[in-house]
């Protein structure tokens, strides 16, 4: 009973964290032909003020489709890379003491040292893995995802079959 309720609880959430993604991919479209449609060359050239604007309209716009491939891939790598674009973004479009600076700059590059030396793949158990991904169920089973996993018992023997000895 209790296992049930969490199995429908679990997928009630990762329902409603798909619509989400999509809201926000839909905010994100949208938010990128404003940017498109917003270009005015001269002004940008003759006024820092639109270029800051603009620069910060358009590293938003990047953050978002980062947060949207991080809800839909669910994996460590990609929540280090939105996070160094947070933090990136923070220091293009804020004007920043050079303490602040400084700290910016030091969280970025602690975040590419744990993206270098401590990220490991294999903790990711669904790294190219659209089986154990957030789609629901119902998603998966409509693009006959399910019916297209193999059992990993059949992957062994047939990567021991086909294995050549020199």
């Amino acid at each position: 009973m209790k296992s049930n309720l969490h199995s429908k609880l679990y997928r009630l959430v990762g329902g409603l964290e798909v619509i989400v993604g999509i809201c926000i991919l839909v905010a994100v479209a949208a938010a990128t032909f404003g940017l498109i449609a917003d270009i005015h060359i001269p002004t940008i050239v003759s006024s820092p003020e639109s270029l800051q604007a603009y620069l910060t309209t358009a590293m938003t716009i990047i953050i978002g489709v980062e947060f949207v491939k991080m809800i839909f891939s669910y994996n460590i790598n990609t929540v280090i890379e939105v996070l160094m674009l947070a933090v990136a973004r923070q220091m293009v479009v804020t004007h920043t003491s050079p303490v602040e600076n400084l700290i910016t700059i030091v969280s970025v590059s602690l975040l590419f040292a744990i993206r270098k030396f401590l990220y490991v793949p294999q903790l990711d158990q669904n790294k190219h893995d659209i089986h154990g991904s957030l789609l629901p169920h119902f998603v998966r089973r409509a693009l006959h995802l399910d019916e297209q996993k193999e059992p990993e018992a059949d992957l062994g023997k047939e990567e021991s079959s086909t294995h050549v000895t020199q």
